[in-house]
């Protein structure tokens, strides 16, 4: 009886030992796939391109993201946070075309460009608005051309989307942007030939190379009507401005046609600047009444004297028909919708 005692105490251990064998083995086993899962997971996130867009109007997340973040969370709040709208590269920053500051930035050069459009031509047609505030002139002028440079900046620094992911390095952005047409009209647009001014004297036309800044208004335009409720209203409102900085460019070589043909008395051209001609407001809301008579097709104007009256009046009906019909469509437009 007691070599059976014996002989089950030693069957009972060797079956303890054998669980516990056991045990150790599932444990350790665990303990690899459990490592092997973690570095698999950290590799393939390393080499997977998230797409920007994609991921900022995602709304589910990841079981591996999940763990990762109640893991790590005390490393993430030790990290600098990233301001919206930029990419943190180093200590560099780049904007996103779809960011605010970019919408922001584009109105500042919207209004200097339009300063440029509306007032270059208007102080050349009339040299005493030239002179009544000529220091007022001298820095918009150079505030538009500090900023224009400024913008050359600004889009070596804006990202841009490559096969449906936002490109953030400098590099890249550099060599992008070098390649593209906005490239060069940028360094057209700032052409010095305002200097030929200490030459030749005062002549604000020679800052028509600034026009060339429009093509910013325009990208401007696209991002308003993309955000606006009411699309149709802003392209409305774009067009009536387009009639009346028309009107008002053709109020201008009115008045420079007629000073060159010497004021002749009666008929089409400006008359002789005397007495209530004389003044400012005369001499540009005359021009004005003439240009807007053109351009709406009203008519009912007197007969051009000269070759180059008859072709100013021809040019000038022509455009006024095409923009009255486009804001006739866009008003149809407006109402159908």
């Amino acid at each position: 009886m007691g070599n059976y005692a014996g002989k089950h105490v030693r069957k009972s251990l060797s079956g303890s030992a054998g669980w516990a064998k056991l045990r150790r083995t599932v444990q350790v086993t665990s303990a690899v796939g459990k490592e092997l899962k973690k570095r698999k997971t950290k590799k393939s996130a390393s080499l997977t391109r998230q797409d920007s867009f994609l991921k900022r109007f995602s709304t589910r997340q990841t079981t591996d993201t999940i763990e990762d973040n109640a893991a790590g969370g005390s490393e993430n709040r030790s990290e600098p946070k990233i301001p919206y709208g930029t990419y943190y590269e180093g200590h560099k920053y780049v904007i996103n075309p779809d960011d605010n500051t970019l919408f922001h930035w584009l109105t500042i050069l919207t209004i200097f460009s339009l300063y440029n459009i509306w007032t270059c031509i208007a102080r050349q047609a009339w040299p005493e608005l030239q002179q009544a505030v000529s220091p007022l002139w001298y820095t918009m002028d150079s505030i538009s051309d500090f900023l224009f440079i400024l913008d050359v900046v600004v889009q070596f620094r804006t990202g841009y989307l490559e096969q449906g992911i936002m490109v953030y390095k400098t590099k890249k952005l550099a060599i992008h942007y070098m390649k593209s047409r906005p490239f060069i009209i940028d360094l057209l647009c700032l052409a010095p030939l305002d200097l030929l001014q200490f030459q030749i004297g005062v002549q604000p036309m020679l800052r028509f190379p600034r026009f060339l800044k429009v093509y910013r208004c325009i990208t401007f335009y696209y991002i308003v009507e993309s955000r606006t409720i009411y699309p149709n209203l802003w392209r409305v409102v774009n067009l009536v401005h387009v009639l009346l900085l028309l009107a008002h460019w053709f109020a201008c070589f009115h008045f420079v046609i007629s000073k060159a043909e010497g004021f002749p008395a009666g008929g089409w051209a400006y008359p002789d600047p005397v007495d209530e001609f004389a003044t400012l407001a005369r001499k540009y809301l005359k021009s004005l009444y003439w240009s807007t008579l053109t351009l709406t097709t009203i008519g009912d104007l007197d007969t051009p004297t000269s070759n180059w009256a008859y072709t100013f009046q021809i040019v000038s009906y022509l455009i006024g028909v095409f923009i009255f019909a486009t804001i006739v469509g866009q008003v149809g437009n407006v109402i159908t919708n």
